[in-house]
């Protein structure tokens, strides 16, 4: 059960980061570029919630949604034949939800921090935004970027809350390291746990340490 809860949780984990990358940059942009308050206001909103609400809350809202009588759910199934609700897409969407805020936050922290007046001279230059983006905003944020999605993967770690409401806790499918924990403590199964345990405080460490890393490296880039 320890050796497939891990390699579930670190799938799990990959798929969900690799959904909230995009999502993001994109936000990450409008925030830092866009002079909208009240649209800026409102994104800010929706990007901080999951981070304030009690995961469970988050896994109820996404049943809802998901759910073969929610609005999302119904069209999901009754025209494409998807059903997500205790899935392993799932439980990638519960990661997902639960560890947006804090990537999403770091990738707005990193491109607040790029120098505009570089952005300025490329575009001067001829470059389109796509261009510029790739050449200088991204190139120089790229280590808060990079410590973001860290951030992002090392919450899908160890989430929950949301997982447990949305996806179950279901052998093989959604049961991640930190619902493996959870049987094995209702169980007695005192083995399992004390590997469970170590994977889950190994994982963590190894991430924090990288993120940290990562943090040092883009102020020292960013001085520099």
């Amino acid at each position: 059960m320890v050796t497939e809860a891990l390699i579930l949780t670190i799938q799990v984990s990959i798929y969900a980061t690799l959904l909230n990358i995009p999502f993001a940059i994109l936000f990450g942009l409008i925030l830092t570029r866009y002079k909208s308050k009240s649209i800026n206001l409102t994104l800010d909103v929706l990007i901080s919630l999951p981070l304030v609400l009690p995961p469970v809350l988050s896994g109820y809202f996404l049943l809802v949604i998901f759910s073969p009588a929610g609005f999302v759910g119904a069209f999901l199934d009754n025209v494409l034949g998807i059903e997500i609700v205790f899935t392993k897409m799932a439980a990638v969407l519960a990661c997902s939800v639960v560890s947006f805020p804090l990537m999403a936050r770091a990738v707005i922290i990193a491109f607040d921090s790029v120098n505009r007046d570089l952005e300025k001279i490329a575009r001067s230059l001829g470059a389109g935004y796509i261009r510029m983006f790739f050449t200088v905003t991204l190139r120089e944020s790229k280590y808060g970027v990079i410590a973001g999605i860290l951030l992002g993967f090392a919450r899908s770690l160890g989430e929950f809350g949301a997982t447990i409401i949305f996806a179950g806790n279901i052998q093989g499918i959604s049961r991640t390291i930190p619902l493996a924990i959870f049987q094995s403590i209702q169980t007695g199964n005192d083995n399992d746990l004390g590997l469970l345990i170590f994977c889950s405080v190994g994982l963590g460490i190894l991430a924090v340490l990288i993120n940290y890393f990562l943090i040092n490296k883009s102020i020292r880039n960013n001085r520099g």
